[in-house]
C-alpha cells in the first residue's frame, strides 16, 4: 500500500481508495443523496449547479461523482450562475 492524500479533505492515509476512512463515509451519504435525487427529482437539462444547490453536494466532489461508472450516460450541463438566473430558477 502507498500513501496517498485524501482527494477530499487533504489528509494523507494508507489505503488503495481515493478517499480516506472519514471522508468515505461521506462520500457514501453524498452518493445516496445523489441518487435521490436522481430516483426523485431528475428532470431533463437540470444544470450541475442546481443539484449541487439542492443536494448540497459541494461542485468539486459533484463532478468526482459524475465521473463514476454508475452515471455513465446521464448528460449534465455545467450551467452558470447567469444561465440560471436568467431563466428564473434560482434568485441570487
Amino acid at each position: 500500500m502507498e500513501l496517498k492524500r485524501c482527494i477530499r479533505c487533504g489528509k494523507f492515509y494508507a489505503s488503495e481508495v481515493e478517499v480516506c476512512k472519514e471522508c468515505e463515509k461521506k462520500d457514501f451519504a453524498d452518493l445516496s443523496k445523489l441518487k435521490g435525487f436522481f430516483a426523485d427529482n431528475y428532470v431533463n437539462g437540470v444544470s450541475k449547479i442546481e443539484i449541487s444547490a439542492y443536494t448540497g453536494i459541494s461542485a468539486r466532489n459533484l463532478n468526482r461523482y459524475l465521473g463514476y461508472e454508475e452515471f455513465c450516460g446521464i448528460y449534465i450541463p455545467d450551467g452558470t450562475d447567469e444561465d440560471i438566473v436568467s431563466k428564473g430558477k434560482i434568485s441570487l
